[in-house]
């Protein structure tokens, strides 16, 4: 689905923004970049869906090598929601801006309807159908991009800190959109500084420190591992923290750490994960 290989790229008149940047992704992934801002997070993902071209290596996206591909093209296959969701709104009515995917794609009038239904239903919008997206409030305005990318139905799923703004219960709808896409066999590509939300979602770590692939492993073996963590300036979420603070094998979700905790021996030593590659 993804393949990046040997990826540079620089500003005009500056040094590297990223160095030597190489992996895969394939479908079902859920795939998180994570680092310091400046890290060049933003930048690799842009690389991705082709709004900028790699100054050395390759990516290739379904089968697309994004330097050759125009970026219309692309965007049949990989659909992104930036980190201000405002700055790709440009209808009038939430409606017309979730329809305009399906209506420059070869679907029947009744497809494009049925999908824009969907995709507003998914994303709680349907009241808010005849709204100018830009009178909502922030949260909902992340939605309508949402539900325009959902609307298209890409291979790939590129969310720039998606959980900004959201309140708890639209973060639940998030991650209840986010696991189905990946049910579906959706690639998805997270830029996420929230750990937590990282450690719920993800499949893998991509980790950047200074604009160098500095990790690329299941998140357990990421957070369980101080080196890399602290190279990529990020936190382990605070369930691990706790576990391995009480000398119980390192955790990302509840029912093993409460599992590890009822069964633990009366004095038992702190559990080690295998390293990251």
């Amino acid at each position: 689905m993804l393949t990046v290989e040997g990826v540079a790229y620089r500003y005009p008149g500056g040094d590297d923004v990223l160095q030597d940047i190489g992996f895969r992704a394939g479908a079902g992934e859920v795939l998180a970049l994570v680092g310091r801002n400046g890290a060049g997070k933003s930048t690799l993902l842009r690389l991705l869906n082709g709004l900028r071209k790699p100054a050395r290596g390759t990516v290739t996206v379904a089968g697309m090598n994004t330097a050759e591909t125009p970026v219309h093209r692309l965007s049949q296959a990989i659909g992104t929601v930036f980190q201000a969701p405002e700055q790709q709104i440009f209808h009038a009515t939430v409606q017309d801006e979730v329809m305009f995917g399906p209506r420059n794609r070869p679907l029947s009038p009744a497809e494009r309807t049925a999908r824009v239904d969907e995709a507003l239903e998914r994303t709680g919008l349907s009241d808010f159908a005849r709204e100018h997206p830009l009178d909502l409030d922030q949260a909902r305005r992340r939605f309508v991009a949402v539900a325009s990318v959902l609307a298209t139905a890409p291979a790939a799923l590129l969310l720039d800190e998606p959980q900004r703004g959201l309140d708890a219960a639209g973060t639940a709808r998030l991650e209840t959109i986010i696991r189905q896409e990946q049910t579906a066999g959706r690639l998805i590509v997270l830029v996420c500084h929230d750990m937590e939300f990282v450690a719920r979602l993800a499949t893998r770590v991509v980790a950047l420190s200074q604009g160098r692939l500095a990790a690329d492993c299941a998140p357990l073996a990421f957070f369980a591992d101080p080196t890399l963590t602290a190279a990529a300036s990020v936190e382990a979420p605070d369930l691990m923290r706790l576990a391995t603070g009480l000398g119980l094998p390192p955790v990302l979700r509840p029912a093993a750490f409460a599992q590890n905790w009822l069964s633990r021996p009366a004095s038992a030593p702190a559990q080690q994960v295998s390293p990251c590659d």
